[in-house]
């Protein structure tokens, strides 16, 4: 095949690509997710305005699914991982927060979901891991 057959062979693959990655967007809705624009504790202050300390396990999911929050229990039934908020003004947040329920499902402490981790070593830290 010629050179300039290829390379609108390789137009027209690119083109089906677009267009169908288009019309996906188009019949999903499907929209960017962000992180979110609130620290720790104002997600989690918003997520306790829907589901209070004390709310049980099955009543606090029903109310975050139905204000477009969503998640998903770890290994462990006691911790549910906030994941995903989808608000009524169609943006899409990454959430951080656990939800912690007590053995008799209450919810009754919330924490971040995710280890704030950073590679970087402080001074502090470099001169302390120097002295040892």
């Amino acid at each position: 095949m010629p050179a300039s057959g290829r390379w609108v062979r390789c137009l027209g693959v690119a083109a089906i690509c677009l267009l169908s990655e288009l019309a996906l967007v188009a019949c999903t809705g499907l929209q960017q997710v962000v992180p979110a624009p609130l620290v720790f504790e104002e997600q989690s202050q918003k997520i306790l305005e829907i589901a209070p300390m004390g709310t049980q396990k099955e009543q606090a999911i029903q109310r975050l699914n139905a204000a477009g929050i969503s998640g998903e229990f770890s290994s462990s039934p006691s911790i549910y991982y906030c994941d995903l908020w989808e608000r009524e003004d169609g943006k899409r947040w990454h959430l951080n927060v656990a939800l912690l329920f007590n053995e008799t499902g209450e919810l009754y402490k919330t924490r971040p979901a995710q280890a704030d981790v950073s590679w970087e070593r402080t001074a502090d830290s470099a001169t302390e891991a120097e002295r040892q």
